[in-house]
C-alpha cells in the first residue's frame, strides 16, 4: 500500500493534527469537512488527503474564516460546480480579512508597546526640569558614554523609553518631553511649538550638559527638529540622524497637502476628524514593503477623551509647522547627517518625503526595522541598525 493509499484512524488524526476526537466529530457533523470512509466496523479511516485537509481546516478557523467558508473550501458543501476557482476566491477573500486584522493588531500592538514605555518611564524615572522663559521642559537621564539626545515631536520622554533602555549601555541618553507634552505642559502664553523653537528649546537644553557637539537621534517630527537645530546651531551637532521627517513641503503632492492643511484645521473643533485623516493621508500607522501601498482608509475607534485633547495640540498646533517646514538644504550639507526610512515605511508619506530630502543632499536612504513607529515599537532592533549609524 503506497502512502497515499494509508488509511489512519481518528486517535491518530487527533494526535497530529491537535484537535480532539470529539472536536473532529464535530466538523463532520456540522458539514464541514466531509465525512470520512468507514471500516466494517464502522470505525473512521482517513486518508492522507483527508489529513492535510483537515490540517487546511485549522489553519482557515485559526485566522478567522467562518466555517461556512471552510465548508465550501473543504468540499463538505456538494453544491460546489468549480472547486478549484471557489477555493481560489475563498482564500482571496479571507486573505483581505488576515491583512486587515493584522492591520488592526499591529495598531495595538504600538499602542501596547507605547503604554508599556510610558508606565514604565513613569515608574523608574526621576523628571528633571528645564526652565525657559515661556514654559518648563520636563528630561531625565540615564546611562554611561557619548551624550545622545533622542528627539521627537510628539513622541517625547515615553515615546523613547524602550530605545533609551536598549541604548544607555553605550551612551548618556537624553530624552524630553517637547514643549505642551506630557510633563512639559503647556501653560498660558507658551510660544507656538514649531520647528524653530522647538529646536531652541533642545539647544537650551544641550547647554545644560555640553558645550561640545554632541549625537542626536530624531524621528518624525523631531526630525524635523534637527533640521532647523542644524541651522540655527550647527556648532552642537555632531552628528545628527534623521529618522523620516514627514516633511510634506519636498513632496509635490497638492492633494496631499491640501488634506493634510484640512486635517490641522478641523483638529481644535472636530479632533477625531482630524485623527482620522492624518491617519490616512499619513499611512503611518501601516506596515508596506516594496510591493505594498497602505490602504486609503480604515477606520479608527473612537478615541478616549484624554487622546482627543493631545491630538487637539499635536494635530492643530505642532503638526502644521511640522509637515509643512522647508529645510534650508546647504545648512544642512554643513552638518553630519544620516538619513533613514522605515522598511516597513514604503509608499507613505514621511517616507516618500524623506527619499525627497535624500536626493536633495545626495545622501543614501538607511532602512530602519519596522514602520514610521519603528523607533518606539522595536526598539531593540531599531537600536541594533542604529548603533553603527552613532559611531564616528
Amino acid at each position: 500500500m503506497s502512502v497515499a493509499d494509508e488509511l489512519f484512524g481518528i486517535a491518530d488524526v487527533s494526535a497530529w493534527i491537535g484537535l480532539a476526537p470529539d472536536t473532529l466529530r464535530y466538523f463532520e457533523r456540522q458539514g464541514v469537512v466531509p465525512s470520512p470512509r468507514r471500516d466494517s466496523a464502522g470505525r473512521r479511516q482517513y486518508t492522507t488527503a483527508d489529513v492535510e485537509l483537515i490540517r487546511m481546516l485549522v489553519h482557515l478557523r485559526g485566522t478567522g474564516m467562518p466555517l461556512a467558508d471552510i465548508a465550501q473550501f473543504t468540499g463538505a458543501d456538494d453544491n460546489v460546480t468549480d472547486p478549484a476557482r471557489l477555493r481560489v476566491e475563498l482564500l482571496t477573500a479571507h486573505r483581505r480579512r488576515v491583512h486587515d486584522r493584522r492591520e488592526e493588531l499591529d495598531r495595538a500592538l504600538d499602542v501596547i508597546t507605547r503604554k508599556i514605555a510610558d508606565f514604565t518611564d513613569r515608574m523608574t524615572s526621576s523628571v528633571d526640569l528645564l526652565d525657559r522663559p515661556d514654559c518648563t521642559i520636563a528630561f531625565d537621564v540615564q546611562g554611561e558614554g557619548p551624550l545622545l539626545f533622542l528627539v521627537g515631536a510628539p513622541a517625547g520622554r515615553a515615546g523613547f523609553a524602550a530605545l533609551a533602555h536598549e541604548l544607555a549601555g553605550r551612551f548618556t541618553v537624553v530624552t524630553h518631553d517637547p514643549r505642551g507634552i506630557g510633563a512639559s505642559r503647556a501653560v498660558p502664553g507658551m510660544a507656538a511649538p514649531t520647528p524653530e523653537v522647538l529646536a531652541e528649546d533642545l539647544a537650551a537644553l544641550v547647554d545644560r550638559f555640553t558645550g561640545e557637539p554632541a549625537l542626536f537621534v530624531g524621528t518624525s517630527g523631531g526630525a524635523v527638529t534637527l533640521l532647523e537645530l542644524g541651522k540655527q546651531h550647527p556648532d552642537v551637532v555632531g552628528r545628527a540622524v534623521l529618522h523620516e521627517p514627514p516633511l510634506v513641503s519636498l513632496l509635490d503632492d497638492a492633494a496631499l497637502a491640501s488634506r493634510a492643511a484640512a486635517a490641522f484645521k478641523a483638529a481644535e473643533a472636530d479632533p477625531q476628524r482630524a485623527v482620522q485623516e492624518f491617519f490616512d493621508l499619513s499611512g503611518a500607522a501601516h506596515h508596506t514593503g516594496p510591493d505594498q501601498t497602505p490602504p486609503a482608509h480604515m477606520a479608527l475607534p473612537e478615541l478616549a477623551g484624554e487622546e482627543l485633547d493631545k491630538n487637539r495640540y499635536f494635530l492643530g498646533r505642532m503638526a502644521g509647522p511640522t509637515v509643512f517646514y522647508v529645510p534650508d538644504i546647504e545648512a544642512i550639507r554643513r552638518v553630519s547627517v544620516t538619513l533613514c526610512a522605515g522598511s516597513l515605511s514604503h509608499h507613505q508619506m514621511a517616507r516618500r518625503a524623506t527619499q525627497a530630502l535624500a536626493e536633495l543632499l545626495e545622501l543614501p536612504l538607511v532602512d530602519m526595522p519596522g514602520n514610521h513607529l519603528g523607533a518606539s515599537a522595536e526598539p531593540a532592533e531599531f537600536a541594533h541598525v542604529l548603533r553603527p549609524l552613532l559611531e564616528p
